[in-house]
This record gives C-alpha cells, structure tokens and sequence, in this order.
C-alpha cells in the first residue's frame, strides 16, 4: 500500500572498512576548502582520523574535536599533523548529549558526525544543537536500516531493547557486535536503526537539505551512508 512513498536510492556494492574508512575522509575533502572543522565523539577507535585529515585536505586554521574522553594518541597525531598544516587544533572534554556543552561552542564551517548518532538517547537534539554551530556543512556517516524495513518512509527503530533473538537476526557484523543486555538506555552500545529518510527528515525540519549521498550495500538488512547536509537556500 505505502511503496509508492519510499524513499529510494541506487547502492554500490559491499566493501571492507578500509574503503569506508578513506570514503569518510573524502566525504570531507571533497568539499574543497574551510575554515574551520569540529568532530564530535571521533577519538573512539581512530583517535581524530577524521578531523584531522579533513582539517589538513581543507587547510583549516582551526580543528576541534567534542569528546568526553580525551586520548594521549590524539594529542601525538595533531603534532604530527601540524608540521603539514599550521592548524590550530583544540580539544574539548564534553558530553554533545548535553546541550549547555553548546554554549562554549563558538561556530565552525564543517561539523563531522560519523557513526554517532546511533548510540544517542536525544539523537534528534544533538542533531539540532550541532547544526546551530555549524556555517556551511555537516558530514554524516554511519550504517543505516534498508528503508524496506519499514512500512512508512521516514522510519526509525529503537533496537536496544529488542529480544537477543530478533537483534542476532538482524545484526551488522564488524559494526554491532553481541552486546550486554540493558534494561536502560546505555550508549556504549547500538540503540538504532535509523533510515536515511529519517535522518533527511530530521535535517529537513531544521532548514538543512542533503547535498551529497553515496551508499554502500552492506548486509540483507543495512547499508552504510555517507551523507552532506547544507543549509536550505532561501531566494
């Protein structure tokens, strides 16, 4: 009844970490030059990979990274990146979950939200309160639901508390790991399955469009999105 609304995309065939991993940099380069690039909760596995590549690919004068748990390798890899590029590198020790973090934020050109927003209790708030700090661009990367999992467009799923059972049916190996079982919100771990549609209606009803979308098939049930948002243009 409702197929006629989904959302649709064209896929590129499934590919292994380090593609997605040089995939993420370029999602950021691509956009050419900036002034400034923020990063938020990108130490976790690749200690400012991203940042600092996109800082260095765009000749940023200033790279911040939000994060809540700050990382000797991080503060090793920006004096190595800044004997390329003279960047002003900045760390920030904050929970982006908490939007008062938002008011020691001054505005930057690019803001990065890569593999985040998944393990986010207030998705849709932290997606709001880093579009207020951001001029020009916001970089998304992260898995996503098939939309044919959902009836309606736009869907999402809050996955944290489905049966062990149906979560091993519907798991992304590499991605979502087996994890403890939780009674509560807990984001060490994978709470959602969200669309692209979901996360463009999100954008959308912030004034922000999507300007980019490259898309990897990558299981039965998920793909892996890579995704630029802008502002809406007003004539």
């Amino acid at each position: 009844m409702f197929q006629k609304f989904r959302y649709t995309y064209p896929t590129l065939p499934t590919v292994g970490l380090d593609v997605i991993k040089k995939e993420k940099i370029k999602l950021t380069t691509d956009i050419g030059s900036a002034e400034s690039i923020r990063d938020f909760g990108g130490l976790w596995g690749v200690f400012g990979l991203y940042l600092i590549e996109g800082a260095k690919g765009l000749k940023c004068k200033f790279a911040q990274m939000v994060d809540v748990t700050p990382r000797p390798e991080f503060d090793e890899k920006i004096a190595e990146a800044r004997k390329i590029v003279p960047t002003e590198y900045n760390m920030f020790k904050a929970d982006f979950r908490v939007p008062s973090s938002f008011g020691y934020l001054d505005k930057v050109d690019v803001s990065l939200l890569y593999e985040v927003i998944l393990h986010q209790d207030n998705h849709v708030e932290v997606i709001k309160n880093v579009i207020s700090k951001t001029n020009k661009c916001v970089c998304f990367a992260q898995p996503v639901m098939k939309e044919e999992m959902f009836q309606l467009p736009g869907g999402c799923t809050l996955l944290q508390f489905f049966p062990e059972e149906l979560k091993d049916k519907i798991r992304y190996a590499t991605w979502w790991e087996k994890e403890p079982v939780v009674e509560r919100f807990d984001t060490r771990f994978w709470m959602w399955g969200q669309s692209i549609s979901y996360i463009s209606s999100i954008f959308k009803g912030y004034g922000w469009e999507m300007s980019y979308q490259k898309v990897y098939e990558m299981t039965e049930h998920w793909d892996y999105a890579l995704l630029r948002f802008s502002p809406i243009q007003t004539v």
